[in-house]
C-alpha cells in the first residue's frame, strides 16, 4: 500500500462510449448502465470503462501504477481465448499534478485528478455471466474500486410461420 492508494477516491463506471478530450475534460455517453447485451457476431456490443481518481493536493504530484483488470464471478482475471491465452489486464505508470495557476490553499481543496478511459469499441468476446471491472492503485487491492456488469444469454431467434 501507498499513501496515495490509501487516499485516492476513484469513481469508476461503464458508458456506452467514454474519452478524455486534449483539455482534460471526460465525455461520456450512455452512463449508468449494468447490461452489455451480445451481438449476432459474438462480440459484446461497444462500451468503455471511465475511472476519475481524485489524488489530495498535500500529496501531489504523485506517481502511481493504475491497473484495471477484468474479473469473472469468481473473481479471477478473464483471459481471453486464443493461441495464447491473454488475461484482460491493462497497467500504466500515471503522474498527477495539481491544478495550476491555484494558489496553496485552493490547490489542497481541489487536489489533483487523473481521468482515463477504456474504449472496447470492437466489443468483447465475452460468454453470458457476470463480470466486474476492478481498478486499483499501486497494487493495493483493499483499497479497490469496481464496477460490476453482466452480459445476458442471447435473446432466442422469433419463430414466424
Amino acid at each position: 500500500m501507498s499513501n496515495v492508494s490509501e487516499q485516492a477516491v476513484i469513481n469508476l463506471t461503464i458508458a456506452d462510449y467514454a474519452n478524455v478530450d486534449n483539455g482534460g475534460k471526460a465525455n461520456l455517453v450512455g452512463v449508468g448502465g449494468g447490461i452489455i447485451p451480445l451481438t449476432p457476431t459474438g462480440l459484446t456490443t461497444r462500451f468503455s470503462v471511465f475511472a476519475e481518481i481524485r489524488i489530495p493536493g498535500s500529496l501531489c504530484p504523485c506517481e502511481m501504477t493504475v491497473e484495471y483488470s477484468l474479473r469473472n464471478a469468481s473473481g479471477s482475471v478473464v483471459e481471453l481465448a486464443g493461441p495464447v491465452p491473454q488475461p484482460v489486464r491493462v497497467a500504466n505508470i500515471v503522474t498527477v499534478e495539481s491544478v495550476a495557476g491555484l494558489n496553496l490553499e485552493q490547490k489542497n481543496h481541489i487536489g489533483g485528478r487523473s481521468m482515463n478511459a477504456l474504449d472496447f469499441a470492437n466489443g468483447m468476446p465475452l460468454s453470458p455471466g457476470d463480470y466486474q471491472f476492478r481498478v486499483t492503485i499501486d497494487g493495493d487491492d483493499v483499497h479497490a474500486a469496481y464496477v460490476n456488469f453482466c452480459v445476458p444469454e442471447q435473446a432466442p431467434n422469433p419463430v414466424l410461420g
